[in-house]
C-alpha cells in the first residue's frame, strides 16, 4: 500500500506539478473558475433582487385585491393563503406619514434587517445577497419600495428570509455545477489548443536538445525545423542552425586534435633534424670556401626560423601558457630589448625609432610583454625587408586612468584585405612564406591575460599600426590591500 501511494504521488507530481502541461492545465482551470466566480457575484445579486421583486409583486397584488373587495369582504382563509404563498408576514402601505396595515400576523418580531429598494445600488445589493447567504439562523427582513399600483408614498413588507436563503443556495448550487462544467469544457479546449500550439513543439525541441546532447556527432539528432513563422518556428530554426554549427565545430575540433597530435610528432622529429642541420651549418661558417661562407648566414637564418616555427607551434598546441605574474616595470628598456630581438629576424635593412617616454611605467609580466613586442615587431620587420627607408616606430601614451597604450607602426605596404578578417586567428599568416601565423594570436592571448588587448589600428599603403593596451598600475583592490 505505501508503494502504491508513493507511485501515485510521483505520478501526480511528475505530470501535474513538474511538467509544463500539468501547470498549464491547472492554471487554465483556475483562471476559468476565477472568471466564473467574478460572473457569479453579480448574477447572485441579480437573482436576489428578483426574489425580492417577486415578493413585492405578490404584496402589491394582495393589496390591490384588498382594496377592491374591502377588508371585511375577504375571508380569513384567503388572507392566510395570500400571506403563505407570497412568504409575507405583513404588508403595510405608507400614506401621508401613516402606516396602513393590510395583511399581517397578530404578533410580529422586530425585523432583523431592512432593505430600501428605492435607494439601493449595485454595491449594496451585492453585499445584501452575500449577507443573505452567510447569515446564520432565521431572520425577518423588511423591504421598502415604491408603492406602484397600490398608491401611497411607500410599500413595506416583512418577509421570512429563510425561503429566500434556501432559494439562493439552490441557485448557487446550480450555478456551481454549471460553472464546473463550463470550466472543464473551457479548460479542456484551451489546454488542447495551447498543447498543440506551444507545449508539444516545446517538448519536441527539448527532446531534440537531450538527444543531441547524448550524441552530438549523430546528424540524425539535429532538429528538423518546421515552417512556422512565429517565435517557436524562429526558435526551431535557430536551434537547428546552432546544432549544425556545433556539430561541425566538434568535428573540426576532433580533426584538429588528431592533426595536432600528428603535427606534434612531426615537429618533434623535425626539431631533431633541424638541430643536426644547425650544427652542420655552424661548421660551414668556418669553411675556407668564400661562396660557402657567404651562403652560410642565410642557411643559419632559415634554420633558426624553422626551429622557431616548430617551437611556437608546439607551445601554442599545448595551450599551457602560465598565468602572468605582473609587476611594475619601466617600459622603455623592455621595448629596447624587444626591438633588438625583432630586428634580428630581418636582413638588417630596417631601422627603428623608440619614442616611448622615459618615465612610462607598465604593470605586466616582463617576459610575456617582451614576447608580445617581439612577435609584433618581428612581423613588422619581416614585412619591411628589401624596402628602402624601412622604419618601425614605437610610441606609448596613457589610455585612461589605469591603462597604457603601446603603438607599433611601420611604413610597409599594409596588410591585404583578405588577411585582415583572420589576422588574429592561429596559423593564419599575413601572406608571408615561412611564418607560422601564431605571433599575433599569441600576443593577443597574452595581452588579454593581463586584462588588456591587441588591436589593429590601421593598415593601408602608408603602413600598418598595432596597439597593445596594458595596465599602467595594479588594480585598486591590490593597492588598497
Amino acid at each position: 500500500m505505501p508503494d502504491v501511494l508513493e507511485n501515485m504521488r510521483n505520478f501526480f507530481y511528475r505530470h501535474l506539478v513538474a511538467s509544463l502541461s500539468g501547470r498549464l492545465l491547472f492554471f487554465t482551470s483556475l483562471f476559468v473558475l476565477a472568471a466564473q466566480m467574478i460572473i457569479y457575484v453579480p448574477s447572485a445579486a441579480r437573482h436576489y433582487l428578483d426574489l425580492l421583486s417577486y415578493r413585492i409583486s405578490s404584496a402589491q397584488v394582495a393589496v390591490t385585491a384588498l382594496d377592491e373587495r374591502g377588508e371585511s369582504g375577504l375571508y380569513d382563509t384567503l388572507r392566510t393563503e395570500l400571506l403563505v404563498k407570497s412568504g409575507i408576514r405583513r404588508i403595510a402601505v405608507v400614506r401621508k406619514d401613516q402606516r396602513e396595515i393590510y395583511l399581517g400576523e397578530v404578533i410580529l418580531p422586530e425585523p432583523d434587517a431592512s432593505i430600501d429598494l428605492r435607494v439601493l445600488n449595485w454595491v449594496e445589493l451585492i453585499w445584501r445577497s452575500i449577507d443573505c447567504l452567510t447569515s446564520p439562523g432565521p431572520r425577518v427582513l423588511r423591504i421598502i419600495t415604491f408603492p406602484g399600483m397600490t398608491g401611497g408614498d411607500a410599500l413595506e413588507i416583512l418577509v421570512q428570509e429563510d425561503a429566500i436563503r434556501e432559494d439562493m443556495l439552490n441557485y448557487s448550487e446550480r450555478l456551481l455545477y454549471l460553472s464546473l462544467l463550463i470550466a472543464f469544457i473551457t479548460s479542456a479546449l484551451v489546454f488542447w489548443v495551447l498543447y498543440i500550439l506551444f507545449v508539444r513543439p516545446m517538448k519536441r525541441v527539448n527532446q531534440s536538445m537531450l538527444a543531441f546532447q547524448e550524441s552530438p556527432e549523430d546528424a540524425r539528432r539535429i532538429l528538423k525545423a518546421t515552417t512556422r513563422a512565429d517565435e517557436i518556428g524562429q526558435m526551431e530554426r535557430t536551434l537547428e542552425t546552432m546544432q549544425t554549427e556545433l556539430r561541425q565545430a566538434l568535428r573540426q575540433r576532433e580533426h584538429l586534435a588528431q592533426l595536432g597530435a600528428a603535427v606534434a610528432r612531426i615537429q618533434h622529429d623535425l626539431r631533431n633534424i633541424l638541430s643536426t642541420a644547425q650544427l652542420t651549418s655552424d661548421r660551414l661558417s668556418t669553411s675556407n670556401d668564400p661562396a660557402v661562407r657567404a651562403l652560410t648566414p642565410r642557411l643559419v637564418q632559415s634554420i633558426d626560423r624553422a626551429i622557431s616555427l616548430a617551437s611556437n607551434t608546439l607551445r601554442y598546441g599545448k595551450a599551457d601558457e602560465a598565468p602572468p605574474e605582473p609587476d611594475m616595470h619601466a617600459l622603455l628598456p623592455l621595448a629596447e630589448e624587444a626591438m633588438e630581438a625583432a630586428l634580428a629576424a630581418g636582413a638588417g635593412t630596417v631601422r627603428w625609432t623608440n619614442r616611448i617616454p622615459t618615465g612610462q611605467q607598465v604593470y605586466a609580466d616582463a617576459d610575456q610583454l617582451l614576447r608580445m613586442l617581439v612577435n609584433i615587431g618581428r612581423n613588422a620587420v619581416q614585412a619591411l625587408d628589401d624596402r628602402p627607408d624601412a622604419c618601425v616606430t614605437l610610441t606609448a601614451s596613457p589610455a585612461g586612468p589605469d591603462k597604457v597604450s603601446i603603438e607599433i607602426a611601420d611604413n610597409g605596404p599594409g596588410i591585404p584585405d583578405k588577411v585582415r578578417s583572420h589576422l588574429f586567428e592561429p596559423f593564419s599568416s599575413q601572406g608571408r612564406t615561412g611564418g607560422s601565423g601564431l605571433g599575433l594570436a599569441i600576443a593577443r592571448e597574452l595581452a588579454r591575460g593581463h586584462g588588456g588587448d591587441v588591436t589593429l589600428v590601421r593598415s593601408d599603403p602608408g603602413g600598418t599600426m598595432f596597439r597593445i593596451v596594458m595596465p599602467a598600475r595594479p588594480p585598486a583592490e591590490q593597492v588598497d590591500a
